[in-house]
């Protein structure tokens, strides 16, 4: 009916900011991942690859977790949604590495 008639569900009709506060809680909360990593680590190593790559882990976790919170709120199947959402964070994560690469190596950078 959202689509045909150009409406909005009830819910979602009475209170726009509980929807656009849900989203901000969730980008906080989920977004802290990878920067958390390095914070926790810290006192443990000071090797950037390890960091790194306790940082993939922990964005990894975070991302299967939104997909199961996102399955358990739509009702769909939680390993498929894990599995899309870690797939969908895993595909923007590498873009975004592939492009801080490609701009680095432009600009003559050393890292």
């Amino acid at each position: 009916m959202a689509a045909e008639k150009g409406i909005l569900p009830p819910e979602q009709m009475d209170k726009p900011w509980k929807n656009g506060l849900v989203t901000f809680v969730a980008f906080l909360v989920f977004g802290c991942a990878p920067i958390l990593s390095f914070i926790i680590l810290i006192p443990f190593t000071q090797d950037d690859t390890i960091k790194f790559i306790g940082a993939c882990v922990l964005s990894a976790l975070a991302l299967a977790f939104l997909g199961i919170a996102k399955a358990k709120i739509a009702g769909q199947n939680y390993a498929l949604s894990a599995a899309i959402t870690l797939l969908n964070g895993a595909l923007a994560g590498a873009a975004a590495y592939a492009i801080g690469w490609t701009l680095r190596n432009v600009a003559g950078l050393e890292g």
